[in-house]
């Protein structure tokens, strides 16, 4: 069960992203967007049975998304929409290399009632796993880790986009924080730019309160730690084409690994070549990889090893 964010990307490639007062040429194109969606869809794909609460608006944009999901494979039995509010829109720059710069206009994504969040939740199955990301509000997010203990999910934090200010409590609910290298900078204040530095910003993070971290480090793979272990795991050697929603493959196919029973370690590197495949294709959701073509590539990855 995933809980997040749902936006129209408008994407525009360019050769290199500009800086201020700079204007550029660029081709534009449009895709669905969202990190709770991408998160959803990533798992959908890999043939996890998806659930995903987030809200769009009744514009063209909603039914977009909406159509998108449903394409995916994600049900749409708790996605709200919301009369008269506009739907989340992200604007996309992305350059050669795949690096992106995002702006994001929330639109619906802000207006959550609570009351729609119980009746979700009060209809888990059990032993599900549920994903929240921080482009909820804070409220929200309290609000869904705060029912940990009663309905007993396993719950993987996404803190992404980071916002300071989640409680001491909420924080002791997490099971799983997945953070970045710059989510793990912003919520610890240690510089993280290699595997020493996330060792340090892990340890740091586990006092906040989960009872473990995986920190995610672009091609230097990602470590992991709780209190009982640590371990890095390489990352795949790709060529970028775009980095938009590499984070959320990750995740989704973390989510998705551990719902299916495999083991961490594996859990991990199963959603590191998700996140992968995923930089390979333009767009968020739509680069997403099916579960035969992430089974492919760890094959592959596998015998060039050898």
């Amino acid at each position: 069960m995933f809980f997040g964010t749902t936006n129209l990307d408008l994407c525009v490639t360019v050769e290199n992203l500009p800086v201020a007062g700079q204007s550029v040429l660029g081709k534009f194109t449009q895709y669905a967007g969202g990190k709770g969606a991408n998160q959803a869809v990533a798992a959908a794909r890999l043939g996890l049975h998806t659930m995903f609460y987030t809200r769009v608006g009744d514009d063209n944009a909603g039914q977009f998304l909406r159509r998108s999901l449903n394409d995916a494979g994600v049900s749409l039995d708790a996605v709200e929409i919301a009369v008269g509010e506009p739907s989340g829109m992200a604007l996309v720059a992305v350059d050669k290399d795949g690096n992106n710069l995002i702006i994001i206009d929330p639109g619906t994504n802000q207006n959550i009632a609570l009351d729609s969040l119980h009746t979700v939740i009060t209809k888990l199955p059990s032993n599900a796993v549920v994903v929240v990301e921080m482009g909820l509000p804070l409220y929200v997010i309290e609000y869904l880790f705060a029912q940990k203990e009663k309905h007993q999910f396993t719950l993987i934090f996404n803190p992404a986009p980071v916002q300071m200010g989640l409680s001491v409590e909420a924080w002791r609910a997490v099971d799983i924080v997945t953070p970045n290298a710059n989510e793990a900078t912003a919520l610890t204040g240690i510089d993280v730019s290699d595997l020493k530095s996330a060792a340090q910003a892990a340890k740091v993070l586990l006092k906040l309160g989960p009872r473990s971290v995986v920190i995610t480090l672009g091609q230097e793979g990602a470590y992991y730690c709780n209190a009982n272990e640590a371990f890095h795991t390489p990352s795949f050697q790709v060529v970028a084409r775009d980095t938009t929603g590499a984070g959320d493959a990750f995740n989704g196919g973390l989510s998705a690994a551990i719902a299916m029973g495999l083991p961490i370690r594996q859990a991990i590197v199963k959603a590191s070549a998700v996140a992968a495949i995923s930089v390979t294709r333009p767009g968020a959701q739509i680069s997403m990889p099916l579960a035969s073509e992430v089974e492919d590539f760890l094959n592959l990855m596998s015998r060039q090893e050898k």
